[in-house]
Formats: structure tokens, sequence, C-alpha cells
């Protein structure tokens, strides 16, 4: 089970799981924005990639895009807990049911 933080909003897992589909696993706010599933505009989604980049949740490769992180990936496996910002052992998964 994924661990959000308070900072998070439902679009951070939106836009983390279209890193996670995307082939390239590289993309730009405006990439996001023009998926169907997201229901906000460019603007609004850079503003969210900006905040995933602070937590450490995506990195900028350059200018406007950014990539998954393995703490990225780790938290949309649910082994990530971006409250805490630390990984989650199996034990503490297992005491969170």
């Amino acid at each position: 089970m994924r661990q959000s933080g308070k900072w998070m909003v439902l679009l951070d897992d939106r836009i983390l799981e279209l890193f996670q589909e995307d082939e390239s696993g590289i993309m730009s706010p405006s990439e996001i924005a023009r998926d169907e599933r997201i229901l906000h505009s460019s603007g609004h989604v850079s503003r969210r990639c900006k905040k995933l980049e602070e937590y450490g949740l995506l990195k900028v490769v350059s200018k406007g895009v950014y990539t998954l992180t393995e703490q990225g990936e780790k938290y949309l496996k649910g082994e990530y807990n971006t409250q805490d910002e630390k990984e989650m052992t199996l034990q503490e998964d297992e005491t969170a049911d």
C-alpha cells in the first residue's frame, strides 16, 4: 500500500504512474498534461512535478523534463513512505494493515 505524504495530491500519483508507463521514462509537464487521464493544465502539472522533485520522487534531466527516481519507483511499489521520507521494511508494511 502506498504511503502518501500530507503534501501530496491525487494528481501526484497519476503523474508518477505516467512516468512508470512511459517507455522512455522521460517526460515534460506539457506531455503529461496532454494525457486524457490528466484533467489539469500544463502549468499546474509543472508545479506538481517541481514539488515531486523537491521531495525526491522525480529528478530533472534537462530544463522542464523529468524522470522517475529510485524513491519514486519505490513509492509506486508501496516501499517508500513519502510522509516520513523513508523506505518501508516488510515488517513495517505488515503492521500497517
